[in-house]
């Protein structure tokens, strides 16, 4: 089987080893390089500070059950002999005496030799990065289904990293003065933002209250502040598409400080002179006074 490479940009060799069944189920005890050892990485990647023409992992079977003695010589009996083997074990545990045994005796075990895996298959480089973990930003490459099955590669390979809208929205909807933050608002392709922002010099309205009954203003009220309205349609993307991995989250990291600055400035506190609708922010649509 083929063994994928990366050369990381610190100048090392990060390369992925595919499970073989002559380790599952052992406790691996070594992975080399020209029988130099090498570095765990993650989601079986390992490092080397050299380009290798050998890999080896060897692991370490758990002992083996030989038989069973009794904990206790004195408590020997012709029901309970000193020694079991493996099999009569398994006759008396399978009549429903496991707990029994379990008490009286100790399992006698052999240990077993270490065993070892050469990863004799080609060695393919490939430059970049190594893979994201399951902590980073997943990533979905374009590439056809019978590529598309190794894990190793496809970080390298053009395709999207999806969320992005969901991602800003969310963060837009914490920002100071944001009333609402609508995704595909009749029908509009992506964020609606309504801010509320108040007067640089503040000013304030008369506001009634109004009757539970009767739902007509009442003659009590109170002072209220005067806010402008600000509404602005951000045509942010649904997902970030890039050439490879490395390109789109550096992309990604940029649109949202980007959207969230358009943001940010249009929520700037509006102009006495003009009434408010003197400020205009890249994609705003509209503002009102209330």
């Amino acid at each position: 089987m083929t063994v994928y490479a990366l050369k990381l940009p610190d100048g090392r060799f990060a390369y992925h080893l595919p499970k073989s069944d002559t380790l599952t189920g052992h406790r691996l005890t070594g992975v080399f390089a020209d029988g130099q050892p090498m570095t765990p990485l993650q989601a079986g990647w390992w490092a080397s500070d050299t380009k290798a023409t050998r890999l080896v992992a060897t692991a370490q079977p758990a002992p083996k059950a030989t038989g069973y003695k009794l904990t206790d010589p004195a408590a020997e009996s012709r029901r309970y002999p000193l020694t079991l083997t493996v099999q009569e074990w398994r006759e008396r545990a399978g009549q429903g005496e496991s707990d029994t045994l379990w008490e009286l005796y100790t399992t006698v075990t052999e240990d077993q030799p270490a065993v070892e895996h050469v990863y004799d298959g080609p060695i393919h480089v490939l430059e970049g990065r190594e893979p994201p973990t399951p902590d980073e930003l997943p990533w979905q490459a374009d590439l056809p289904h019978v590529l598309g099955s190794r894990p190793e590669y496809l970080h390298l390979f053009p395709g999207r990293i999806h969320g992005f809208r969901d991602h800003v929205q969310a963060l837009v909807k914490k920002m100071p003065g944001v009333q609402y933050c609508f995704d595909n608002y009749q029908n509009y392709k992506g964020l609606s933002v309504t801010l509320k922002v108040p007067f640089e010099q503040p000013q304030t309205r008369w506001q009634a209250d109004i009757s539970r009954r009767t739902s007509k203003p009442l003659k009590t009220g109170r002072t209220v502040p005067v806010l402008v309205t600000r509404e602005l349609r951000l045509p942010v993307p649904e997902s970030i598409t890039a050439p490879n991995y490395e390109m789109a989250v550096n992309d990604w990291h940029e649109q949202v400080e980007f959207w969230l600055s358009v943001v940010r400035n249009a929520s700037v506190a509006a102009c006495n002179t003009c009434n408010g609708t003197g400020h205009v922010n890249h994609g705003s649509e509209q503002y009102s006074r209330q």
